[in-house]
């Protein structure tokens, strides 16, 4: 019930937060799903970096970080030079994470980890998908624009959709590439047998040839 509550949560203070018109055509949004075949991923964000600033800094304060301004108009020119902004970004890992939704079956997956990149202006963000998960629906709490959602699954297969700014994505299939450790060894096992019986049969073979 919390989750959903919150699930609720980022999305109305999502569509309030996105409300202003300056930045709209400043976004830049592009967002990249990479999974590995054991369910762990990679969530790649990218955005305008002062965009994403002017967004993110009104929820610094909730998450207990301080600001060195108490105005929107002020908050580019308050870190500056880039190098600062950047560092600032870094720090806002844990409020960028509270504003991306990973809805996986009915229940949120949440990220366990937030990383900058300044040279690509992306958040990473990872965390683990259930290895029987079926369906996926994506939401982003801050942006007005169309962007571009790629979803490059572990069996190399490759989807894109294009999402209409603050809304939800469709439900994106994520089934059937996922295994867990069992089923690798399990499957490395029968292998080993397959190898093991095909070796007796040549062997047995030579002998009666010899024979």
């Amino acid at each position: 019930m919390l989750r959903v509550l919150r699930v609720a949560f980022i999305v109305i203070v999502g569509t309030v937060a996105t409300a202003p018109a300056s930045a709209h055509d400043l976004e830049r949004t592009k967002v990249t799903l990479t999974f590995a075949r054991d369910g762990s991923f990679a969530l790649d964000v990218a955005n305008d970096p002062d965009w994403l600033l002017l967004r993110l800094e009104p929820f610094a304060d909730a998450a207990g970080l301080k600001t060195r301004t108490t105005t929107i108009a002020d908050v580019v020119p308050a870190f500056r030079p880039a190098v600062d902004r950047d560092a600032r970004l870094a720090s806002l890992g844990r409020v960028f994470i509270d504003r991306v939704v990973l809805f996986v079956d009915g229940h949120e997956v949440r990220p366990t980890s937030a990383e900058y990149m300044p040279l690509l202006a992306t958040f990473r963000l990872r965390g683990r998908m259930p290895v029987h998960a079926q369906s996926l629906r994506w939401y982003y709490g801050l942006v007005i624009d169309p962007y571009p959602l790629t979803i490059r699954r572990a069996d190399d297969r490759s989807i894109t959709e294009w999402i209409a700014g603050d809304a939800w994505s469709r439900p994106l299939d994520v089934s059937g590439q996922f295994q867990t450790p069992g089923d690798t060894r399990l499957l490395a096992l029968v292998f080993a047998l397959f190898f093991i019986s095909l070796i007796i049969r040549v062997a047995g073979s030579r002998r009666h040839a010899v024979a």
